[in-house]
């Protein structure tokens, strides 16, 4: 499997700011009685890398032949697939945008369920709004940004248990939609990541607190499962 998005990954290592806040953010989420995480479409394995420097042992699974070779050479564990951990054994598991990449995501989504160990935490973060959907998704292989209620609804479906949701970065929710407007050519520069990351995320941050997370570029789900009945 061939990724589309190889160059804005690279782009991305570039947003200190977000990828280090987004990590810490997940930290916060998942069961950190275990130091064991599995990372679901790692990419580069740029939070990956982030999760190992904060003393977690990180399994990564991708698909794509030249990103895993990058994330080896990383030093990083790399797993084949998920089919390879037994049923109810993974304590954590984090996916960071890679959903929206999978055609067949309800099929992922239950793999996920049948692997994860009752009480484990998945933590999920996608694209939301389809009214976002740009030239810059179908550029990257995005098949769809999520609507709130049908995520909720699928997630249900494949028998998670929603401990919590929310929106993240509402100012870049509203630069996101201009950028649908203006930009036909679904391209993206590093001075905009930059500014981003300096600049504009860190005022989306507040605005996240003042707009009560009512809104925003992505959605975050923390999900479980029920323990088992013996």
């Amino acid at each position: 499997m061939k990724y589309a998005g190889t160059d804005v990954l690279k782009l991305m290592t570039q947003a200190k700011n977000y990828n280090n806040y987004l990590v810490n953010y997940c930290l916060d989420k998942i069961n950190k009685d275990s130091k064991i995480i599995l990372d679901f479409g790692a990419g580069l394995g740029t939070f990956s890398e982030l999760l190992a420097q904060r003393g977690f042992l990180v399994n990564c699974i991708e698909p794509d032949e030249e990103l895993a070779e990058i994330i080896k050479k990383k030093g990083l564990t790399l797993v084949e697939s998920i089919d390879s951990y037994p049923d109810n054994s993974i304590e954590n598991i984090v996916s960071f945008n890679v959903f929206e990449h999978i055609e067949e995501d309800q099929i992922a989504l239950k793999q996920i369920q049948k692997k994860l160990k009752p009480g484990g935490i998945f933590f999920l973060f996608v694209p939301a709004d389809s009214k976002l959907y740009s030239s810059f998704d179908k550029k990257l292989g995005h098949f769809r940004r999520y609507d709130l209620d049908n995520l909720l609804e699928m997630v249900r479906k494949c028998n998670f248990t929603i401990k919590d949701y929310e929106y993240f970065d509402s100012l870049g929710y509203i630069l996101a939609f201009i950028y649908k407007i203006i930009n036909h050519r679904g391209t993206i520069s590093a001075f905009s990541i930059l500014l981003f990351d300096k600049i504009i995320f860190p005022i989306s941050i507040l605005s996240d607190k003042v707009f009560n997370k009512k809104f925003g570029k992505n959605i975050v789900m923390i999900l479980s499962k029920e323990a088992i009945d013996e």
